[in-house]
Formats: structure tokens, C-alpha cells, sequence
């Protein structure tokens, strides 16, 4: 009993949301789960990482680029992608069977002119919310 009691404390001190992870330390997506491969007209680039952590990890995440399978991100993973300059559509869902499946897809309309690189973060806050955030920040 004593040991169940403080495995639960340790859990709720560790916290429930996810961390960020660092462009460098995030490992690449492992190429049968990268389903835009090089994009020959793209002339700027997007980076997407998706965060470390408990909540969420049992479930991948697939990402889209303009309403396209780009890939499916496991925790701590990025994924790269060469995109046309301007309006680009990104959008997360939760991937897979049971308590992942059926989910919605969270959406965010963004911008990027040629040559840029932009990062993006695949965030979940502790109620299971899930967004796609610009330069990797939190807003509160």
C-alpha cells in the first residue's frame, strides 16, 4: 500500500503535461513513418517536434501539412519538411486504436516566406488538450 501511495505522489509532483523537447535532442522520425518525403518545390522548411513526457505517449500523432499525412510522430520525435512559401495549414490528431482513436484534428494556419525555417511544437497540456504551437512557446 505504501508503495502504491508514493508511486501516486511521484506521478502528480512529476506533473502530467508534456515538456518540450530541443530541435537537437529530438530524434528523427524513422523514415515508413515520413509520408511527404522531399518536396523538390519547396523553398522553406518546417521542423515539427513533438514533446516528451506520460501524457499522450501511448497514443503517435499524425501531423499534416495543407490537409496531407506528413507524418506519424512517436514521443521526442521530429519530423522535417522542405514547404512552398506562404499560408501553410498544420494540423495534429492522435493516431492509432483504443483511447487514440477518434479524435479531432487541432488545426493552425500560419505563414512562412521563402528560405525561412520555422519551428513547431506538438504540445499537450494536463487536460489531454493537444495544439500545435509556433516557435515552440506556451502561451498562457
Amino acid at each position: 500500500m505504501r508503495l502504491l501511495i508514493l508511486s501516486l505522489m511521484l506521478f502528480m509532483l512529476a506533473g502530467c503535461a508534456t515538456s518540450a523537447v530541443q530541435i537537437n535532442a529530438a530524434k528523427q522520425v524513422p523514415e515508413d513513418r515520413l509520408f511527404i518525403k522531399d518536396n523538390t518545390d519547396g523553398n522553406a522548411v518546417i521542423t515539427i517536434i513533438r514533446d516528451s513526457g506520460l501524457l499522450g505517449s501511448a497514443c503517435n500523432i499524425n501531423v499534416f501539412i495543407n490537409d496531407e499525412l506528413a507524418a506519424t510522430l512517436d514521443v521526442s520525435e521530429k519530423a522535417t519538411f522542405n514547404v512552398k512559401a506562404g499560408e501553410i495549414y498544420l494540423g495534429a490528431q492522435f493516431s492509432g486504436n483504443g483511447l487514440c482513436i477518434n479524435s479531432s484534428i487541432r488545426n493552425l494556419e500560419t505563414s512562412i516566406k521563402q528560405a525561412q525555417h520555422k519551428t513547431y511544437r506538438v504540445y499537450s497540456d494536463p487536460s489531454g488538450n493537444m495544439q500545435i504551437l509556433a516557435n515552440g512557446m506556451v502561451k498562457n
